[in-house]
């Protein structure tokens, strides 16, 4: 490793570990998989499920309880090395395509784009989903199709989106029958395992991959509806660097770089075509757009120290830390004695609820889920119900006329048979927690 990645390398780690210390929140989607970890490493004991979500982090997430070390700290230390990871594959696969000035420009630039660092610690699949993209197209550049096929897969049971990538390598491979055959070959013995778990354990092998799609469309459709053109914007808004990739592009194309263009252009298509837009989802394609932008500032500019001086002052123009979150609802059940099952509209509540959970808000609230959970609650008499009104747990959907009406006669059914044993209001969201009278005598 030569001196230029190993600095960057370096001060990357700094900045991530002050950055873990200070933001200590933890998200819907990691509260998520880390009680999916849980639940793998306890054999369903612990924890909870959800089918729509890929396996691979889960299960990467699994080896903290099972071999005892705080769940967070693990996640945020394999996270963390993913990262890094990242930013190496980047340099090293920007030197191979074009020079070392570009593999280092675009090397910072990744590492100090504000999403991919925050993200860091968010504990969400992206960049280990990206990382595996990273390695497959190391191995492609280097004509290992087999291993191409398995981290291609690896990126796929981190991410489904990212099977688009086995795509792409396809199409670029077509020439040779040789090279699709043992592209396929190494995808395939990877996500046999998932499939087969997929069928024995819901009778359909691809019926979890057409429910996450369906998933993306309804979930809080209304608060990640975007134009278009979003991604676009937003990525000029994260750095205006990134206006360079446009050069980059006619560059790389002059240079039959053919593979790197598409690995940045199709999954945006691929993403700008979806109507849910988050900015976490452009992290997938950021390590090809930021070779691509380097590539192009350095064949229009030649400067190099004034590029690494716009990133380092746009990266602390953007930088925020957000205060660790206290709110005891989240973690109410953590040292709680209960012995019922326990009814949750965040994953977070649930996580540390660990055992007897079952998830009001999954897939989706809105009226038929009211009216199933109101029924659910007068025949199965749960012992707690944990609800907030903040986020899409218990959110109707705008263009759902009924949801307020089934949603006012779930809240009925709850205040009539249950009493408020914990709760916090505030201007923008009511905690609350609800625990059944008598629920002794209903065992």
């Amino acid at each position: 490793m030569d001196r230029k990645i190993a600095t960057v390398l370096i001060i990357s780690l700094i900045t991530r570990l002050i950055y873990l210390f200070l933001d200590k929140n933890i998200w819907w989607d990691a509260a998520v998989y880390l009680a999916m970890g849980e639940h793998i490493a306890s054999l369903g004991q612990l924890g909870f499920w959800e089918p729509i979500r890929p396996l691979l982090w889960p299960f990467l997430l699994s080896y903290a309880y099972i071999l005892n070390i705080h769940p967070v700290l693990w996640a945020s230390i394999l996270s963390t090395c993913f990262s890094l990871g990242c930013i190496y594959l980047t340099y090293e696969i920007a030197k191979r395509l074009f020079n070392d000035r570009t593999a280092l420009l675009s090397s910072l630039l990744l590492s100090f784009t504000w999403t991919f660092f925050f993200f860091n610690a968010r504990l969400y699949t992206e960049i280990p989903a990206v990382f595996f993209a990273l390695c497959a197209y190391w191995y492609f550049l280097k004509e290992k199709h087999f291993e191409t096929g398995i981290c291609t897969a690896l990126a796929f049971l981190t991410k489904f989106p990212e099977g688009i990538i086995l795509i792409i390598f396809i199409v670029f491979s077509l020439r040779s029958i040789k090279k699709v055959f043992w592209l396929v070959l190494g995808f395939t013995i990877m996500v046999i395992p998932y499939f087969a778990f997929n069928y024995f354990a819901y009778g359909s092998l691809i019926n979890t991959l057409i429910f996450a799609q369906e998933f993306l469309k309804y979930a809080g459709i209304w608060i990640f509806q975007k134009p278009w053109y979003w991604y676009a914007l937003a990525m000029l808004k994260e750095n205006f660097l990134y206006v360079f990739a446009l050069a980059g592009i006619i560059f790389a194309l002059y240079r039959k770089k053919y593979t790197l263009v598409a690995l940045t252009l199709i999954p945006l298509l691929y993403f700008s075509h979806m109507p849910h837009k988050e900015l976490r989802f452009a992290i997938l394609f950021f390590p090809f757009l930021a070779i691509l932008a380097a590539y192009g500032y350095q064949k229009i500019c030649k400067e190099t120290t004034s590029f690494i001086v716009i990133i380092l002052l746009l990266f602390l123009a953007s930088a925020y830390v957000e205060v660790a979150d206290t709110n005891p609802y989240f973690t109410y059940f953590k040292d709680k004695d209960t012995q019922g099952e326990i009814l949750v509209t965040h994953p977070l509540s649930g996580y540390y609820a660990k055992e007897n959970v079952t998830l009001m808000y999954y897939p989706w609230f809105n009226a038929s889920q009211a009216e199933y959970w109101a029924n659910y609650i007068q025949e199965k008499h749960p012992q707690y119900i944990s609800l907030d009104t903040c986020e899409g747990g218990f959110l109707c959907p705008p263009q759902d006329v009924s949801c307020k009406e089934e949603q006012g006669q779930l809240l009925n059914t709850i205040n009539t048979t249950y009493n408020i044993e914990w709760q916090r209001l505030t201007p923008y969201c009511n905690y609350v927690i609800y625990a059944r009278t008598n629920f002794t005598s209903m065992k």
